[in-house]
């Protein structure tokens, strides 16, 4: 039976290698793929009846009825970034990462640090999922425990597969703040829709559970059991985090990322990458020198001493730390006062404080403005595409199909099957909710279903296929020294047990109303 089982999960492996590589063959920049989606948004208003004119009125209303959430979500995707390469946090990963003393115990123990970050944050789970495989795989070199590197940086991927369930929910967060609603939902919920019917509703707690319960076994039982069989962590990617123990130094770990997750070859993209994975490795601390600090023998200035201001760090914490504390405890009401704006917060006033200084945390958001910087662009077409949508009769045709062919037995699954092929190729969370949530919302509506049941739909089918589209794991794979077809494999396999927990779960919580 257990052979049996394996058999399958190769079968299944193979076929998610096939797909990383017409993937990463075929599937453009996500930009790209943007303007496609709008060019069809387009043509299918016209189809339903529109103007060209009433189209691009359309299109430019969507985009400035967001700019609200444009600039929340910019700040949510910049301090999760900033938290996740913080010192404290990479220390912590260090320490913990000599917890496995088996091949599946090591497995195991990624996927549940990479799941339980990313309900934290996507963006702390996709770092830290990357930070933790590697320095697990290292500590095993050490002990002479032999494991399979690129199974532990898809376990590390697996992060990306719960996120949207957490607090980051883009969907959930974008509903629960009212005050920043754009027209194009407000028809749908003038008051939005509480967190605690989405990320606190009992499907997404029981899948959620249930997925900490079964990935974490299944990915384990994938690590090969020939020695011939298992990639255990290169030997120069070893040698330099041995270097940088002994040393304490910061050391490169990394190589320039390839259009495929591999590595470029010139020496400048390599010391770009290596220049990143130091600062997550070992980012640099207060009152460690480096070229912008005064030498040993140079006086400091008042400016400098202002720039590495402990004080002043505390002083300007002082103010999200009031607004979390008034919005959860003082006047809220647990779950239901989670919001964009305090979640922000929440997230502002921790990067600000483990970053200790407001050079540190300055020099760490302009890095992390980087990374993030294509999501940024992209929000504000993804708005003009719900604009189409809303605003035209496109929307609500294809809401009719779905509502000609589905029940409210069948809807979520059939919801989360669409809002997984949607995430394929818009691999924004925002970003889909806002071209695809109007058409969820009206199909919910129609089958005469709580309205919530589109957001769970979104939630869960948005973070499902992540593990097929290789846009999420490029971060990782320059971490980790590693291509897409390295890992796919074993993440679709995840993936396939994923689907099978959430059809389960959400037929039941959601379809039959248990």
């Amino acid at each position: 039976m257990l052979q049996y089982i394996m058999a399958v999960a190769r079968s299944i492996q193979r076929l998610g290698e096939t797909f990383a590589d017409l993937a990463l063959k075929y599937i453009p920049d996500p930009y790209v793929l943007v303007i496609g989606l709008t060019v069809l948004a387009f043509v299918g208003a016209l189809a339903a009846g529109a103007g060209v004119q009433g189209i691009l009125d359309a299109w430019f209303g969507g985009l400035w009825s967001f700019l609200e959430i444009m600039a929340q979500f910019s700040i949510i995707l910049m301090t999760g970034d900033a938290i996740a390469k913080s010192p404290t946090v990479t220390r912590l990963l260090k320490r913990i990462a000599s917890f496995p003393d088996s091949q599946a115990s090591a497995v195991a123990f990624v996927v549940v640090v990479s799941m339980f970050a990313a309900l934290i944050s996507w963006g702390l789970g996709l770092i830290v999922g990357a930070v933790i495989a590697r320095q697990v795989a290292y500590q095993g070199k050490q002990r002479d425990l032999k494991l399979h590197y690129p199974l532990l940086a898809a376990a590390g991927y697996t992060g990306l597969m719960i996120w949207h369930s957490g607090l980051t929910t883009s969907s959930g967060l974008i509903m629960a703040t009212p005050s920043s609603l754009p027209q194009s939902f407000q028809q749908y919920t003038p008051s939005g829709i509480p967190l605690s019917q989405t990320i606190g509703s009992t499907v997404n707690l029981v899948t959620v559970v249930l997925l900490l319960l079964v990935i974490p076994p299944i990915m384990a039982a994938l690590h090969p059991d020939s020695d011939s069989d298992i990639r255990e962590l290169p030997e120069r990617l070893a040698e330099r985090m041995s270097a940088s123990s002994e040393s304490g130094s910061e050391s490169g770990t990394g190589e320039g990322v390839a259009a495929d997750g591999g590595t470029e070859s010139t020496d400048r993209e390599a010391a770009s990458a290596d220049s990143e994975a130091e600062a997550i490795d070992e980012p640099v601390e207060a009152g460690h020198q480096d070229p912008a600090e005064p030498g040993l023998n140079e006086r400091e200035s008042v400016a400098d001493r202002l720039n590495r201001s402990v004080i002043l760090t505390i002083l300007i914490a002082i103010f999200p730390a009031y607004y979390v504390v008034n919005a959860w405890i003082l006047e809220g009401q647990g779950i239901t006062s989670l919001s964009l704006n305090s979640i922000n917060a929440f997230f502002l006033l921790f990067a600000i404080v483990l970053w200790r200084t407001p050079i540190g945390v300055v020099e760490q958001m302009e890095e992390s403005v980087e990374n993030v910087a294509g999501i940024i662009f992209q929000f504000p077409f993804y708005a003009g595409i719900s604009g189409i949508l809303t605003a035209t009769a496109l929307g609500a045709a294809i809401a009719d199909a779905f509502a000609s062919v589905a029940t409210p037995l069948t809807w979520p699954v059939l919801g989360l099957i669409s809002a997984g092929i949607v995430n394929v190729f818009v691999p924004s969370g925002g970003g889909q909710w806002l071209a695809q949530g109007p058409i969820l919302l009206e199909t919910t509506q129609q089958l005469g279903m709580p309205l919530y049941t589109a957001v769970v739909i979104e939630m869960m089918g948005d973070q499902l296929t992540n593990m097929i589209q290789p846009f999420w794991a490029l971060p990782l794979l320059a971490l980790t020294n590693l291509r897409a077809r390295d890992i796919i494999g074993y993440s679709t396999v995840a993936m396939v047990a994923a689907f099978v927990v959430m059809a389960i779960t959400m037929t039941l919580f959601l379809g039959v109303g248990v």
